[in-house]
């Protein structure tokens, strides 16, 4: 290649560079090429929709006769009550959940127990000191629906005789479907009632014919037995009383500190005098329309000398006026029964002869025993009390013989 040739070829190649890079230099650039960025990123979705609400449960214990100076009930939950236990029921009525709470060591006041649930219609039990050894439920394997739901002592799976109650139950629950929003919170309140009823029965005796005082004879006291029959031990998850079974609650004695309780600040507590009879019992809730709840006293041989309906058309407490609602009844968990007898002692025997002086029967005059009299003793009869006083108000029973 000759030396003409090759500088033609090096000019066409600087003239084919310019043209290049003058496409990308002059002042329209929409020919040149462009840097393109890739796509943002897209906007975040904006926050889902909420799939549960949140319900507090305002728990109190107002349902007793302890009230403030303006008239108001206190609420005592917060000193009576140590755990919760809430059932959780959905809107067809099935058991969806049982939370449980115990104090450390007491709920604060103004106790309000949080929940989150999905959306929808609930109904809520709640229990208050629930405590397995001494009452059970059947949720955890028989029971789906509201409507079966049960609590009851479980000393009845093993006898009909019930020991003293260590613990006081207590119920409440929502009186209809609560609606739960799903993104909201809302307050709900529940007050509690108290199942159990402390009981103490006071027996005391007079002497026929006198009109004050009481005879001090302690054979009295020691000759009876007092018990309490009922068929309250199982209620349902609305707190009525059902699968009804004939129990017998056992006497016991309440500690000394209960004392000014039933009888208020006396110097000398019947718990003291051996010759009066005192009983203590802890039962489960007294309904009013019960005739079944009674109170029965037994003599030393296993008979029945008094027996009277607590409750019922009759009862001795429901007789009162005091105590003519449920609700008046479920207000008060205290009660103090005291009884008064008739009792009748004869002279003392005169002394017996010398044993040294006293002549045999003639063998041939001795006269047979009367055909006709029965030896053997006849029965006791009812008895009847002079004067019955519960909490402070007295019933007549029997008038006095003057």
């Amino acid at each position: 290649m000759n030396k003409t040739h090759q500088l033609f070829l090096l000019f066409l190649g600087l003239l084919l560079s310019a043209g290049c890079l003058s496409g990308c230099i002059k002042d329209d650039l929409s020919d040149c090429p462009t840097n393109v960025d890739p796509d943002p990123d897209p906007d975040p979705d904006p926050d889902p929709d909420p799939t549960t609400g949140t319900l507090r449960l305002a728990l109190t214990y107002t349902m007793h006769n302890t009230q403030e100076d303006d008239g108001t009930y206190v609420d005592l939950f917060s000193q009576q009550v140590r755990k919760v236990d809430v059932f959780v029921f959905d809107e067809a009525g099935h058991f969806v959940q049982q939370i449980t709470e115990e104090a450390a060591p007491k709920f604060a006041e103004n106790y309000t127990k949080e929940i989150e649930l999905p959306g929808g219609n609930y109904q809520f039990v709640v229990w208050g000191n629930h405590y397995g050894d001494e009452t059970d439920h059947n949720y955890d394997d028989e029971a789906d629906l509201l409507n079966e739901g049960r609590m009851t002592l479980t000393q009845t799976a093993r006898t009909t005789e019930i020991e003293m109650l260590t613990d006081s139950l207590f119920h409440g629950c929502t009186p209809q479907q609560v609606t739960v929003v799903n993104g909201e919170d809302q307050v709900v309140p529940i007050d509690l009632m108290k199942n159990r009823n402390d009981v103490r029965v006071v027996v005391r005796w007079r002497e026929k014919g006198m009109t004050e005082g009481y005879c001090t004879r302690p054979e009295h006291a020691q000759g009876i037995t007092a018990t309490l029959i009922d068929n309250n031990t199982t209620h349902d998850f609305l707190n009525r009383i059902v699968d009804k079974q004939e129990v017998t609650y056992l006497p016991g004695h309440f500690p000394d500190w209960y004392n000014p309780y039933f009888h208020g600040e006396m110097e000398v507590y019947p718990t003291e005098q051996e010759h009066v009879y005192v009983a203590d019992f802890s039962e489960l809730r007294l309904m009013k329309d019960n005739a079944d709840a009674r109170l029965v006293i037994r003599n030393v041989e296993g008979t029945t000398v008094y027996d009277r309906a607590l409750t019922g058309p009759n009862g001795l407490i429901t007789l009162l006026d005091k105590y003519q609602t449920q609700e008046a009844l479920d207000r008060e968990d205290r009660y103090l029964i005291e009884l008064l007898f008739e009792c009748e002692h004869e002279d003392e025997p005169d002394e017996p002869d010398d044993p040294g002086t006293d002549e045999p029967d003639d063998p041939g005059t001795d006269e047979p025993d009367d055909p006709g009299i029965d030896p053997t003793p006849v029965p006791e009869d009812p008895w009847s009390a002079i004067t019955i006083v519960v909490n402070g108000w007295t019933l007549i029973d029997k008038d006095i013989e003057l």
